[in-house]
């Protein structure tokens, strides 16, 4: 089936382009959800209109997400993770995670404008291309580290302190609450192992007794 793109659809064209795809994703996916529709001379029309609003929108837009770029270009984020002893993560840093990165900084963008190949599944340095128009383009530097290792060798000072965890913490801020509650469990733990007089069957009295009493010759 012909199509015509309504937006801009990853690895199938941009808005107003003509494209051939199967019938059930047209009927199921494309047309249900307003990306594309049938070719009519209608609906031709209809896209060339909706096309001219979109630039005149991106025109008031430009320098807002020209400063959006730069602002972005000038930060670098971290993000923590459990890695093996090779680097590899247990989980992967996606288009979410950039997303909630950005976010914890004040910068709202949509995952779509994230464009990643796929996801992120060993530690380093990344530069991850968020796009606002199709010739704006910001590279966010996202650093990937062992949880427990943030400042670890091999990083360099300046290396952000993380503002997300993956693989059970949804934030810094829970990280760490996550460890104060082990500490004060390890602290309690540690208070219970430890003998009392009680526990030997020793009280404070006979404890006395047993000081003032002299051996029998």
């Amino acid at each position: 089936m012909e199509v015509i793109l309504r937006q801009d659809v990853p690895n199938l064209g941009k808005r107003g382009d003509v494209v051939r795809v199967k019938n059930g994703y047209a009927r199921n996916y494309l047309i249900p959800r307003q990306f594309a529709m049938r070719v009519t001379p209608g609906a031709r029309r209809q896209v060339e209109i909706e096309r001219a609003a979109h630039n005149r929108k991106l025109d008031l837009m430009r320098g807002q997400h020209e400063e959006l770029v730069a602002r972005i270009e000038s930060l670098s984020f971290t993000v923590a993770g459990k890695a093996s002893d090779t680097g590899r993560l247990y989980g992967s840093v996606g288009e979410n995670e950039v997303v909630k990165l950005l976010a914890a900084k004040g910068i709202e963008i949509g995952r779509h404008q994230v464009v990643l190949e796929d996801h992120i599944k060993q530690v380093g340095a990344y530069h991850i291309p968020i796009r606002f128009q199709q010739d704006l383009t910001a590279q966010a530097k996202v650093w990937v580290v062992a949880e427990g290792d943030e400042h670890g060798a091999g990083l360099p000072e300046d290396v952000p302190e993380p503002l997300l965890y993956i693989g059970g913490h949804q934030s810094l801020d829970e990280a760490r609450a996550h460890a104060e509650e082990i500490l004060v469990e390890e602290e309690s733990a540690d208070t219970e192992d430890e003998p009392s007089e009680d526990s030997l069957g020793v009280d404070d009295e006979e404890a006395g007794e047993a000081d003032e009493e002299e051996p029998s010759s």
